[in-house]
């Protein structure tokens, strides 16, 4: 009897939070307070994530079950933090907190709602966690201990007695800190509570996979859920079919090269289900650089011989000439941006100001020869690769600090990557060669990785080179530590993510492809038409430049997770089931 209930609970919770009362009453916001023997002296710290994203300006409230009307309530700030002040009513009663609304890294998303339980109020923390993983926990256990109501989609939470708040917290606690109950879960219950959480994920991150939520979580009358927590209220009355919600919650598992079998899922990672965002751009955009300010700039290569400027959210902001095929391009600490001229009859960089100003047009010393890519070394010098040369310094002036040849026969320089102690790293796309010179030019190593026309540099310093198909990883001594197929077909854009993730574009498949630090190829997305070179902004958002459609394709969350869940330390006593 006990373990269908909790089963019932567990495929109940397939959804997401309840108890999402949208309020607007002010709070007196304050510094962090001291406890005493575990209760609040008048403040709460906390923070709200959808998987690893911070969801920002989301509504925060703290109730007492049994009562819609807050004790205190704020707004998260750019990094998901709260700080919540407010009188402690004291005794037996639960206090609990609610999230509404806010973006999760892919756009306002007015679906989001999220909870979490503190416990009794003369025993609950100072700092709380909100996210997937404590709102299918806090589900769970408000529907085996406290009753949830559903009148036309509102879910209430009334009060429980002492004996049900105390039960209650203890099986919460087992939930967020060992993913069981009481140390022990079945695993298909443990599916079940994966499932939950990552069809959460899906809705929290982008609203427009909250309908495939809602459409599979009917009533007692087969009528979709009209949120998330109604959606979850259906669940945990094991109205809502479970096995058609399984499709939506494994794909945001398998994108992260996770399965949904298996113990170690219950709380899970998640790499966010995203719709992708097209912007049109200039004529055959080309090379991507995000400024300070998260600007974008690409290069317009057969056509416009110019460049042009997005806002963050993809806006064009102006397009500038001046320019001969360009291709490469980046940006300075001076918010400056440098742009390789590829046609052969022009042989130049050319340097424009944040406005777009043209401030000048440096030659790189030789005619006929052209110009690649550029890079910007830790002293804000500029290097270029140029064809039939090898690679040029120039300091930010435009001067020429040195042109330094290729070692014999290594072939025509194409990318170009720069690490942490301003070693350049050129790799060629016709011998398989890369490249390594100090910061002052010489060259220090000659390594055969397969070549291609792309390369990043990792915080251990290894270079990512692209290949026909594949990505070969140097270590900082040039021994190749691996080559890992990820196409049948010649990639193009590379770029490194802040978990150190490698992203690959492959123009011929229309695709980008994910790569952890091993190699192992963790997924193969969409990315519009002929994706040639890409850039990931502060927030995690993937962008592509599409070459032969004209336009620019975002990958709204792609880069965020695989990431556990930022748990905090919480001591409740130990109990229930």
């Amino acid at each position: 009897m006990r373990k269908k209930l909790i089963l019932k609970v567990l495929v109940l919770a397939v959804l997401l939070p309840a108890l999402f009362i949208s309020c607007t009453k002010s709070a007196s916001l304050t510094g962090s307070g001291s406890t005493s023997g575990g209760s609040f002296s008048g403040s709460l710290n906390g923070s709200v994530n959808g998987g690893l994203s911070p969801i920002v300006g989301a509504l925060v409230s703290l109730l007492v079950a049994g009562n819609t009307t807050p004790l205190a309530t704020a707004t998260t700030n750019s990094t998901g933090a709260f700080t919540l002040s407010f009188t402690n009513p004291g005794g037996s009663s639960l206090l609990y907190v609610t999230v509404a609304g806010g973006n999760a890294g892919s756009r306002t998303n007015s679906n989001i709602q999220l909870g979490a339980m503190l416990g009794v109020t003369s025993n609950t923390p100072s700092s709380i966690a909100v996210n997937e993983a404590t709102t299918a926990a806090f589900f769970n256990v408000a529907y085996n201990y406290g009753g949830l109501q559903d009148a036309n989609g509102t879910v209430t939470f009334p009060a429980v007695n002492s004996s049900g708040n105390t039960n209650m917290t203890a099986q919460y606690n087992n939930l967020i800190t060992n993913g069981s109950l009481n140390g022990s879960l079945s695993t298909t219950n443990q599916n079940i509570l994966a499932t939950m959480g990552n069809s959460i994920a899906a809705c929290v991150e982008n609203s427009s996979n909250c309908s495939t939520l809602f459409n599979n979580s009917l009533n007692t009358n087969q009528s979709a859920a009209v949120s998330i927590q109604d959606a979850l209220y259906n669940m945990v009355n094991a109205t809502a079919n479970v096995t058609n919600l399984y499709p939506l919650a494994a794909s945001v598992a398998a994108n992260t090269g996770f399965t949904m079998s298996g113990a170690n899922q219950t709380l899970l990672n998640i790499l966010p289900i995203v719709t992708n965002q097209t912007f049109t751009a200039g004529g055959s955009p080309q090379g991507i650089a995000i400024d300070s300010s998260g600007n974008f700039w690409t290069t317009n290569f057969t056509s416009g011989n110019s460049v042009t400027k997005f806002s963050p959210t993809g806006a064009i902001l102006g397009t500038f000439s001046g320019l001969h095929q360009p291709e490469g391009i980046a940006i300075d600490a001076n918010g400056n941006v440098w742009v390789a001229n590829s046609q052969t009859n022009q042989s130049s960089v050319s340097e424009f100001n944040s406005s777009g100003t043209l401030l000048g047009t440096f030659s790189v010393g030789q005619a006929n020869v052209a110009s690649r890519v550029v890079a910007i070394d830790p002293n804000g010098n500029i290097w270029v690769t140029a064809e039939l040369i090898g690679v040029i310094e120039f300091n930010p002036s435009g001067t020429i600090l040195g042109t330094f040849s290729l070692p014999a026969g290594a072939g025509k320089p194409r990318a170009i990557a720069i690490d942490a102690s301003a070693n350049v790293w050129v790799n060629t796309f016709d011998s398989g060669n890369t490249i390594k010179f100090s910061s002052s030019g010489v060259p220090l190593l000659t390594v055969n990785t397969g070549g291609g026309m792309g390369e990043a540099i990792d915080a251990s310093g290894n270079a990512w080179v692209l290949t026909s198909g594949s990505v070969a990883k140097a270590n900082p001594s040039g021994t190749v530590l691996g080559t890992f197929t990820v196409k049948s077909s010649a990639l193009s854009g590379i770029a490194m993510d802040a978990n150190g993730n490698i992203w690959a574009a492959c123009t011929s498949a229309n695709t980008v492809s994910k790569l952890n630090s091993s190699g192992a190829v963790l997924g193969s997305f969409s990315a519009g038409s002929a994706p040639i070179d890409l850039a990931i902004d502060s927030s995690g958002n993937l962008w592509v430049t599409n070459r032969t459609s004209n336009a620019l394709t975002e990958i709204p969350g792609a880069t965020l997770g695989p990431q556990f869940f930022p748990y905090t330390s919480q001591q409740f006593p130990v109990g229930g089931f």
